[in-house]
């Protein structure tokens, strides 16, 4: 069985001291044989108590400063008077009032509110001028609106009646150039009736801008028999619009298959094609270092030839620029091109001149040069 514990208790000290109680030891019954209780004699100082001696209030003091109540008295008996008088000793509250500052601040705060006034009035006006601008520039979009729906009513009207059209001086009246186009026109349908078309609908209609000029649009329309026409249309300035019938055909002055096959020499003729560089130089070409060589090719034709131009003309510099500008290096261009008498070359002509950069032309070419 384990041993238990016995609490610990203070008990107070008799000044007389009292005979102590017998002392049992008691011994462990599981580690040795049991043996009765021995007595302990309990020493003779042991029976004597001990008490210190403190000595009492009058023949020592506790602390080192010990006040009396007359004295916290005598402190708690200031008259608020005096203090309240000695607050007023202090001389920034004795000094007189300054009062110009505030006749310089009033003042200051008078032509503050007054230039704010002559502001407002200045804002106030501003804001009428503003309001003037804004109205009139929705009027002008609003009056914009008007004439480019009237003018997208006119090209749809002069579309419609352009394929409708059977007779080529009718017809005259609705293209670009017609003094130089209309001979054209008659060479073209050999003075045949042109076939009339109606247009089912309009795909696409929208202005462009051709070198420096924004009064072009581009159409795309259908016509009854599922064929779809492209054109470009010059808005003049009456606000008339013109079609360019010269890209609508794509016109040439001879077919280029008849021109492969024939060439026909010393005749000047310009074509509508496209244009690459290229290196086949062959027969009176071949000199490098004189020409710069390009190949020709044409719209709905698989017919090819290579034009020349001398790298000291003008024309070989016009067209390379324009070939560094094209996509892919490849441009649809308008050329002037021929074929010198006895030349072996059988798919060389000689490039006498760039016309144009595109297969418009924007002014009509001047027939001298």
């Amino acid at each position: 069985m384990a041993r238990e514990t016995k609490k610990l208790e203070l008990k107070p000290v008799d000044d007389l001291a009292e005979e102590q109680a017998p002392v049992i030891r008691l011994g462990d019954k599981e580690s040795q044989p049991r043996e009765k209780p021995v007595r302990l004699a309990m020493p003779e100082s042991a029976r004597l108590s001990q008490r210190l001696d403190v000595p009492t209030r009058d023949e020592v003091e506790s602390r080192t400063h010990q006040p009396g109540i007359e004295e916290l008295i005598d402190r708690a008996g200031t008259d608020p008077d005096l203090v309240e008088q000695a607050w007023d000793k202090n001389p920034l509250y004795r000094q007189n009032v300054p009062w110009g500052w505030f006749i310089i601040f009033g003042t200051l705060l008078a032509a503050a509110v007054i230039w704010s006034l002559n502001g407002v009035k200045k804002a106030d006006g501003h804001a009428k001028k503003i309001q003037v601008a804004t109205e009139s520039i929705v009027g002008h979009d609003a009056r914009e609106d008007r004439e480019a729906g009237d003018l997208i009513v006119r090209i749809d009207a002069a579309t419609r009646k352009f394929f409708n059209t059977t007779d080529v001086n009718e017809l005259s009246r609705l293209v670009r150039h017609p003094e130089r186009v209309t001979p054209l026109m008659h060479a073209y349908y050999g003075g045949k009736a042109i076939p009339a078309q109606s247009i089912r609908w309009t795909k696409i209609l929208q202005p462009v801008t051709l070198g420096s000029r924004g009064n072009f649009w581009m159409e795309t329309v259908e016509l009854a028999n599922r064929e779809t026409r492209n054109l470009l249309i010059e808005i003049l300035d009456s606000g008339e619009p013109r079609i360019d019938w010269e890209t609508l055909v794509c016109y040439q002055p001879m077919k280029w298959d008849t021109f492969v096959t024939e060439r026909p020499e010393n005749i000047t003729l310009d074509f509508r094609v496209c244009a690459e560089q290229d290196s086949f130089f062959s027969h009176e070409f071949s000199d490098q270092n004189v020409w710069n060589c390009f190949r020709l090719t044409a719209l709905d034709s698989e017919e090819t030839l290579f034009g020349y131009a001398r790298k000291s003309e003008q024309a070989s510099r016009d067209i390379f620029e324009i070939l560094k500008l094209s996509p892919g290096h490849r441009a649809s261009i308008i050329i002037r091109v021929n074929i010198p008498k006895g030349l072996q070359s059988r798919r060389g002509v000689v490039i006498e001149k760039m016309l144009s950069p595109r297969w418009l032309h924007l002014d009509p070419p001047d027939p001298s040069s």
